[in-house]
């Protein structure tokens, strides 16, 4: 294969995307519209028809613009379907928006649908490859989808684009194969993790490689800082976060904190990827009090985790 020259983007952008006129033009396409009103106005001194074009196309925009800021809402509150929806009303009023696919794109991911999240991504990327955060999202999309080359390519021109991405160097952890090259790029992930979401994402990282690796007590330092920024993070961010969090605990020996990170979970994103995960999980969890109180033996809790997979194919199906 063919190795992709330092620059060059991994998904062909639209003609107009390659300059930022047409960038500009493909996000907001009401602006020729409103230029010609003001131009016939200017020509016309106030002609009905021109005010009209003018108030119409303005309207149309702000109604755009309206349904994207509350996709984004219903989105960062757990409410995927919603903003799924909205983002698909703004797409049909902008086909060329890559705010709307990029939406599109994170509420696929939040609905366990991967390859739908790479192709609505994929199109975002077309549309506005400039930017660095829409290749990060894209490269996450292909570790989900179990595509770690082209994740390779999309983190690695995000870090192109933008060095100092947070996004796309925790990607590039995801694709490395040995224990070091991995720490490598979780370290490096540190110093560009300047909001607390993140923050709490890179160190439940590291407690996780470090608890692979053997070394518990630098792990359960890292765990505890995660634990404590958790309640900054979007339901988006903090419904995944607060399930791995209650793995990384059962594997230290909490299983009382790790239920509790369960729960927290599913009452936090009840319909993210993790919910049904979760919900085994904390299920099993107040299953096992009730057998400690009642004197018998409670079920293995490597069950924890094997018992989840009934109940997310469930989800997945519905």
């Amino acid at each position: 294969m063919a190795t992709q020259p330092p620059g060059s983007p991994p998904i062909p952008p639209h003609r107009l995307a390659t300059h930022r006129p047409g960038r500009v033009l493909l996000q907001t396409p009401e602006l020729v519209a409103l230029l010609a009103s003001m131009v016939w106005i200017d020509l016309t001194d106030w002609s009905p028809l021109a005010v009209t074009l003018g108030a119409m196309s303005s309207l149309w925009f702000l109604a755009r613009y309206l349904l994207l800021w509350h996709a984004r809402q219903r989105f960062q509150h757990g409410r995927y379907h919603n903003a799924t929806a909205l983002a698909c009303a703004a797409r049909r009023m902008n086909p060329y928006s890559a705010d709307a696919y990029w939406l599109l794109g994170l509420s696929a991911l939040q609905r366990n649908r991967p390859a739908l999240a790479v192709k609505y991504l994929q199109q975002a990327c077309r549309l506005d490859p400039d930017n660095h955060k829409l290749y990060a999202a894209l490269a996450a999309a292909h570790i989900l989808a179990e595509e770690p080359d082209a994740a390779n390519r999309c983190a690695q021109y995000a870090r192109y684009l933008q060095p100092n991405t947070f996004e796309a160097t925790m990607v590039m952890s995801d694709c490395a194969t040995g224990d070091q090259q991995i720490e490598h790029y979780l370290r490096a992930a540190l110093p560009y993790a300047r909001r607390l979401p993140d923050r709490a994402v890179i160190h439940c990282a590291l407690a996780a490689h470090l608890l692979k690796t053997g070394r518990r007590t630098e792990a359960v330092s890292y765990l505890a800082q995660a634990i404590r920024w958790a309640p900054a993070c979007p339901p988006a961010t903090r419904g995944s976060l607060h399930y791995q969090l209650g793995v990384l605990l059962w594997h230290c020996g909490e299983t009382g904190m790790a239920y509790e990170q369960f729960r927290a979970s599913l009452k936090v994103d009840p319909h993210g990827p993790y919910a049904a995960k979760a919900w085994r999980a904390a299920a099993l969890g107040l299953a096992n009090q009730s057998a400690t109180q009642a004197g018998e033996q409670p079920k293995a809790t490597g069950e924890v985790i094997e018992l989840a997979s009934e109940q997310e194919k469930v989800a997945n199906s519905a």
